[in-house]
């Protein structure tokens, strides 16, 4: 009888353990919430610095927030402004009503009017909310164009280490072709018994850590365009020359 209860928990047991492996796989399975996929990156053929930094000015949750928000700004200055517009009322009564003028009494069952005021002087309440209201608006555009400034460095410092490392590698590979020319005739040389193969060697040495430093050049390459990905929201197949007044550097006294 032990022995039977022992085998009914065992069992009990294997059920509860495949049931949560079917759970776990069901989870595990699920597909992602919209909100947690991260942003699509449109791959181009080509983009600019100009075309780079605009993408990322409308990429940028920040400057979609306060551009919006200086919108709300103007919107609360004419709120504030309208208290010094007259204000029209109606009003109206449909049951009996009595007045009293100097002609006498009178009753009526239905009245109704038109009201209009006009605020004269509130003791500046009025034009102090309006100065409120601007001074946000204006501190709401002083922090959107250090937003867009912050974005816009951003963006061209990429850009341009982008730049620098493609004219970087298109160098490396031209040394490497150079070298590979100089291996070449030490080889000719070497096997007709001009030289010896120290010079074969050496330029096999120097071949092997231009190529080093060429797969340097190319994975630095790649993590500056994957900045310039995650900012403009598009992987270009190739960037235009920045302008030449960047690589222009000032003059010293």
């Amino acid at each position: 009888m032990a022995r039977f209860q022992f085998k009914s928990r065992k069992n009990n047991g294997f059920i509860f353990l495949i049931s949560f492996m079917v759970m776990g796989e069901a989870t595990i399975a699920a597909p992602l919430p919209q909100w947690a996929n991260a942003p699509a990156v449109t791959p181009v053929a080509r983009l600019s610095l100009q075309e780079s930094i605009l993408r990322a000015f409308a990429r940028n949750p920040d400057v979609t927030q306060q551009a919006a928000q200086i919108g709300i700004g103007e919107a609360q200055i004419d709120e504030a402004k309208s208290a010094w517009y007259p204000h029209v009322g109606l009003t109206g009564n449909a049951g009996p009503s009595r007045q009293t003028d100097s002609s006498g009494r009178l009753d009526n069952n239905v009245s109704y009017g038109i009201t209009l005021t006009q605020l004269v002087y509130d003791f500046g309440k009025t034009n102090n909310d309006i100065n409120l209201q601007t001074a946000a608006r204006d501190s709401y555009r002083f922090k959107l164009m250090a937003t867009l400034t912050d974005v816009a460095e951003k963006t061209a410092t990429a850009y341009m280490e982008v730049s620098r490392y493609q004219a970087l590698c298109d160098a490396a590979q031209r040394n490497i072709h150079s070298l590979e020319n100089v291996y070449n005739m030490a080889a000719l040389r070497a096997n007709a018994g001009l030289n010896s193969s120290s010079d074969e060697l050496q330029a096999q040495t120097r071949i092997a850590g231009m190529r080093s430093t060429l797969e340097q050049y190319q994975a630095q390459m790649a993590s500056a365009k994957a900045q310039l990905a995650v900012l403009t929201g598009v992987q270009p197949e190739a960037i235009a020359a920045p302008p030449a007044e960047l690589a222009e550097q000032p003059g010293s006294l």
